[in-house]
């Protein structure tokens, strides 16, 4: 396997999260998510007809898109943009940002795998069955992956960079990636990042075709038993800001994004990076700055996770206490700001979450973290690998760090 040494790293001193949303198997808000990852997994069954059996999925909890949107705006949205709109409210309204700075110089990025699925099934499903005049037209326009951000912009009535990434399961990091640089280059001065997906039918169908989804419907990351993915769905959304701008009004600073690093590896599109490659590209994320955390991306796949496992044994040993927030929500595509969003509550709120499901792991050497524990944390790395080769790791520091 031919490793890419072309890497971007990126050191990032001065570029603050000052608001966080989240929508999760858990509930919304950041104080469930935070109860509910602290205490289990938010997992259950759903039914699909199409497949003739029931699902383990990690399912958004108690989602009534009207008590944040207008009723007439939600029938015209679907899932996939009620979630990342929920999400973006309320990381704008816990920012308390107001009318600080000019819309036009604020901006809404969104990374997603798959955008609305449903929707996209649905109009052409019809289109197919009764043709251009009879489908329903009002399910076009959600049919396209920046939809959300659309609906984000709208809605908040922003008006700068509008870009949507559809990086597979590194989707969010990218966009967080690309915020950043935003704000470092002074081509806005507060950014909106948004990771969403939904649960939805062919999700599950496609997961299923592909043989990647758990058979024995178990979600145990890096443990021996682990047979495949348990899907989830959700939303999270930070807001970015640059420190001075930030300190200057007198936000309340979630963390600092310290650093970044990206690679890639030339392989099959179901496959991962090779372990050398995630290993070199977490140690030029950490040069400068050791983690006290790090937020696997590990999604109870055989590849991913032993990959995963065996590249933070070479970096790290049993140095640094390893989490995985997938464990507790399913895996869902644009997940990385929800790890990003988890990263910066974990550094405010000074809590370390367990691995949910891990009982034996397959991988010794490792400090898997299996309970709940209360510690200041300092660094967070958190790790974005996805099939088809992509690599970005993320560093954020507390603001006293």
């Amino acid at each position: 396997m031919n490793l890419c040494r072309v890497a971007v790293s990126c050191k990032i001193k001065m570029i603050a999260i000052t608001g966080i949303g989240i929508v999760s198997a858990h509930g919304v808000g950041k104080d469930l998510f935070i109860k509910g990852i602290t205490r289990g997994q938010a997992l259950e069954r759903m039914s699909l007809s199409a497949l003739g059996r029931d699902f383990l999925v990690g399912r958004v909890k108690g989602f009534v898109p009207k008590k944040y949107i207008p009723a007439m705006k939600v029938r015209r949205m679907s899932r996939f943009s009620q979630l990342g709109l929920v999400s973006a409210i309320e990381a704008w309204q816990d920012s308390e940002i107001g009318d600080r700075y000019n819309p036009e110089s604020v901006g809404v990025i969104v990374g997603t795998g798959l955008g609305s699925v449903s929707s996209t099934d649905a109009f052409y499903l019809g289109l197919l069955q009764r043709g251009p005049e009879e489908t329903n037209p009002m399910l076009f326009p959600e049919t396209v992956q920046n939809i959300a951000a659309a609906h984000i912009s709208i809605h908040l009535k922003l008006k700068g960079p509008n870009t949507t990434f559809s990086e597979a399961a590194c989707s969010g990091e990218h966009a967080l990636y690309y915020g950043a640089e935003l704000l470092r280059q002074g081509n806005a001065d507060a950014v909106v990042v948004t990771g969403v997906d939904e649960l939805t039918e062919p999700f599950i169908e496609g997961l299923t075709t592909l043989r990647v989804l758990s058979k024995s419907e178990r979600l145990c990351p890096f443990d021996i038993s682990r047979d495949g993915i348990v899907p989830g769905e959700g939303a999270a959304t930070v807001v970015l800001e640059r420190l001075d701008d930030a300190t200057k009004r007198g936000a309340k600073i979630y963390g600092l994004i310290n650093s970044f690093s990206m690679r890639s590896d030339a392989v099959e599109r179901l496959n991962y990076s090779c372990s050398e490659a995630m290993a070199e590209t977490m140690k030029e994320a950490t040069k400068a700055a050791a983690p006290d955390l790090i937020i696997a991306s590990a999604n109870s796949t055989v590849q991913l996770d032993r990959l995963e496992a065996s590249a933070i044994r070479e970096v790290f040993g049993e140095r640094v206490p390893v989490t995985s927030i997938t464990s507790s929500v399913g895996f869902w595509m644009g997940g990385g700001v929800l790890r990003i969003a988890g990263g910066a509550l974990f550094i405010k709120y000074g809590i370390i979450p367990p691995i949910w499901g891990l009982t034996t792991a397959e991988l010794e050497g490792i400090n898997y973290n299996l309970h709940t524990k209360e510690e200041k944390i300092g660094k967070v790395l958190v790790n974005g690998f996805s099939h088809g080769g992509t690599n970005i790791c993320i560093v954020l520091r507390s603001y006293e760090a």
